[in-house]
């Protein structure tokens, strides 16, 4: 890094100073086009226009020079956050004074830095000047600290990717997850506060929903997250979700392939490749079990074969980059029962779309079929693809799907907020051959398909999701299947 020459010998001699007395203290300074202190500008200024500091620093030294030392001099100088959010990153600090004494060139102050084992894009926090007398200000009088969070990314532990005291001993990788709780953050949460007062047996049913362990994911896209900043953003998002419950896994989900109902994979690869770089970096070394792109196999049949098999690669390329994050599970999409794929076609494709690099698939994403008939077409789709775990979403099929009375018309089941449904079992210790969770993770009241008279999709319906709730099975149900039971669900 090319290290600014322009320093005044004064500043040269306080800095080797310190690197002496306590080098762990130290944050290298970065000059830019014009990024330099200049003394012949006179005034009190910082050393530098920018700082870098390795997350690990632990605190560094920021140092603030004035020109004039022949008689006492104040200023006031802070530190606050840029695109950094104080409290995670490093602390800020408020107004505070300066004096130097008559003689005194330099004045030095200390920012502490949290070191989060975060591999993940820079922050930037800011340090300013203000209210220097007798001498005025010189240039900089701001400052920009670069914060590295440059922690190497973890080692990958086949046997227990989440990194908890408690090893699997089941081979499932969930089996000791401690999930993060959306709670109040959730549509569900915020449509629960939003009913407090004025109805309070809807506000009790929405809570129980928004505070149930595995009972949501948040969906990244990449039609509203852009490739350029998505890094940061997920980043910021797990960063402050391990504050607010530290040692919790986060569920997340992406849907950019099919994005509506025919995207066609070759205008979009360059740029989903590109924002799927973005998301593993900014996913690091955190705690995460992904849904990656949810309804990308049975939303093939409007694809010509060629294309079908370019979705597959961009699923392949996504789970290579995402497999380097240690501790995050990728589980595919690999349809559902009631769909139009069977088994064989869709292990074929999740062969084609690297599933053998993947944890597992998952069954049910967005429709309501029986948890039986779910066990039963994953426990196919794993022997015909190795022996894949797969999970299925339970969120809205204890009751099974509603039957139209005309299937060549409206399909195997009614997907659009059918009457009388409720959630099925949750659990990630299920008792069943290949399945490592019975999960929640399509947000339950939320609509996936656009009909009746919606302007989008995943519209969430307070009401819904409260009868939802309300009429949940807490057992396996559907027809009888010989299914595969196990207890170590191997």
């Amino acid at each position: 890094m090319q290290k600014n020459q322009r320093h005044s010998l004064t500043f040269l001699v306080s800095l080797l100073t310190l690197l002496a007395a306590a080098p762990q203290a130290f944050a290298m300074t970065r000059a830019g086009h014009d990024g330099s202190a200049d003394p012949k500008s006179g005034g009190v200024f910082f050393s530098s226009a920018v700082y870098e500091a390795d997350e690990n620093a632990g605190k560094f030294a920021v140092t603030i020079e004035r020109t004039s030392t022949s008689g006492p001099e104040t200023v006031y100088y802070g530190v606050t956050n840029k695109s950094s959010a104080a409290g995670s990153d490093f602390d800020k600090i408020p107004n505070s004074e300066a004096d130097f004494a008559p003689g005194q060139s330099t004045f030095t102050f200390y920012v502490a830095i949290h070191d989060q084992g975060i591999n993940g894009p820079m922050r930037t926090a800011r340090a300013y000047l203000y209210g220097a007398h007798p001498e005025s200000l010189g240039s900089p009088s701001q400052a920009i600290i670069d914060l590295l969070q440059n922690d190497p990314l973890g080692a990958k532990d086949t046997e227990n990717p989440l990194g908890y005291p408690q090893v699997p001993t089941d081979g499932d990788p969930l089996q000791f997850v401690n999930w993060y709780v959306f709670g109040g953050q959730s549509p569900v949460g915020q449509a629960a506060a939003k009913y407090n007062h004025s109805k309070p047996a809807l506000a009790a049913e929405l809570n129980k929903l928004a505070d149930t362990p595995g009972s949501e994911s948040y969906r990244f896209w990449m039609w509203n997250q852009p490739a350029h900043s998505l890094a940061a953003t997920v980043e910021k998002y797990l960063a402050d979700a391990e504050v607010a419950e530290p040692n919790t896994t986060v569920p997340l989900s992406t849907y950019s392939l099919v994005h509506g109902f025919c995207q066609k994979p070759g205008p979009i690869a360059n740029r989903f490749k590109t924002w799927i770089t973005q998301l593993a970096h900014g996913i690091g070394n955190f705690r995460v079990v992904l849904y990656l792109e949810e309804d990308s196999l049975i939303s093939t049949h409007c694809l010509t074969s060629a294309q079908v098999k370019q979705r597959m690669q961009l699923i392949a390329y996504a789970v290579q980059v995402l497999s380097q994050d240690p501790h995050l599970l990728i589980y595919l999409d690999a349809g559902a029962p009631d769909a139009s794929i069977g088994p064989g076609l869709a292990a074929r494709m999740l062969r084609e779309a690297d599933i053998k690099d993947a944890n597992g698939f998952l069954v049910n994403t967005t429709h309501y079929d029986w948890t039986t008939t779910d066990v039963d077409w994953g426990q196919q789709v794993a022997k015909l693809t190795g022996g894949k775990h797969f999970i299925v979403q339970t969120g809205n099929n204890g009751r099974g799907p509603l039957v139209p009375k005309d299937r060549v018309d409206n399909g195997n089941e009614d997907l659009c907020n059918p009457p009388g449904r409720g959630t099925g079992p949750l659990s990630w210790e299920t008792g069943y051959k290949y399945v490592d969770g019975f999960l929640w993770f399509n947000n339950p009241g939320t609509a996936a398909n656009i009909c009746h008279g919606q302007k989008f999709q995943n519209t969430f319906k307070p009401l819904y999701a409260a009868g939802i709730v309300k009429n949940g099975v807490d057992r396996v149900t559907g027809p009888h299947y010989n299914l595969l039971k196990s207890k170590t669900d191997m």
